[in-house]
């Protein structure tokens, strides 16, 4: 097949990339909130994906060495988002910077004694966990202006909703400094190709622009204005509501495959080597 393509391509990912492809023109051509409603939907739904493969590869290769797996092929779980020799998911959802919180040395596989290792231990997560946080609190980020008076009356609260955007838009370059770095070792170190990172990676820096549109408006949801009287903008029912359900059910199970446990007694802890020029 042309380029080493083989059917998870042609199947699964080019239908995906086609649809994403036409949210994203909606998005772009949207108000504000509507694009920022847009790339938290897609945004939550890639992180999912992202944490089943890497749960289903843990699963079915405990122990998992992305540098030499024990069975290349992957004929006991293959993900649908590897599809070529050079595209291969797997390899850099697996690898150390996947896990950029104890990469650098700020969260503890396995945590340890005392609050602060035990914390520390607790945050050991996978990137599209963060990730999930992140993208849903664009997704329903109204809900954050909501803090504060009238609706909650404490006086010295009365700063959060004018300083929510610009913290977001902060939050938001920040991302988009860490996508650099996380693109910069799949490219450049791994020399791979991951369609769920790079789909995330366009919705991190499509918000930056964004957000900086929200922060410099200052608007408030509730105050009627740019913001329109949809909390979901404007999003057509036929998309939001389906996806919304989507997203769900992907979180649902994610978690229970999470809780399932693989076929195996005790589970391996992923193996992670440092990267290196040619990896």
């Amino acid at each position: 097949m042309p380029l080493g393509l083989d059917r998870n391509f042609y199947t699964i990912v080019l239908p995906l990339v086609v649809l994403e492809s036409v949210l994203y023109w909606k998005a772009f051509v949207s108000d504000l909130r509507t694009y920022q409603v847009y790339l938290g939907l897609l945004g939550v739904w890639w992180c999912f994906a992202a944490l089943w493969v890497e749960i289903s590869i843990e699963h079915a290769y405990p122990g998992f060495d992305y540098e030499n797996p024990v069975d290349p092929e992957m004929k006991a779980y293959r993900p649908f988002c590897d599809f070529a020799p050079w595209a291969s998911c797997s390899k850099v959802l697996m690898s150390p910077p996947g896990r950029f919180l104890r990469y650098f040395g700020i969260a503890k596989q396995g945590g340890g004694e005392g609050i602060i290792d035990t914390v520390r231990g607790w945050i050991d997560v996978p990137n599209p966990t963060l990730g999930v946080l992140f993208f849903g609190a664009h997704l329903f980020y109204p809900a954050l202006l909501l803090i504060g008076p009238p609706y909650i009356p404490l006086d010295f609260l009365a700063f959060v909703p004018k300083a929510i955007p610009w913290l977001f838009f902060v939050a938001c370059c920040g991302v988009g400094g860490m996508t650099i770095w996380l693109a910069y070792n799949l490219f450049f170190k791994m020399r791979d190709f991951c369609i769920v990172c790079v789909s995330m990676y366009v919705a991190n820096f499509a918000l930056i622009p964004m957000m900086f549109g929200i922060a410099i408006m200052n608007a408030d949801f509730n105050s009627g204005g740019w913001f329109g009287s949809s909390f979901f903008g404007s999003v057509p029912p036929v998309v939001l509501y389906p996806f919304l359900v989507l997203d769900a059910i992907m979180g649902v199970s994610v978690v229970a495959l999470y809780l399932r446990g693989g076929p195996h007694e005790g589970k391996g802890e992923t193996v992670y080597k440092p990267l290196h020029n040619g990896a």
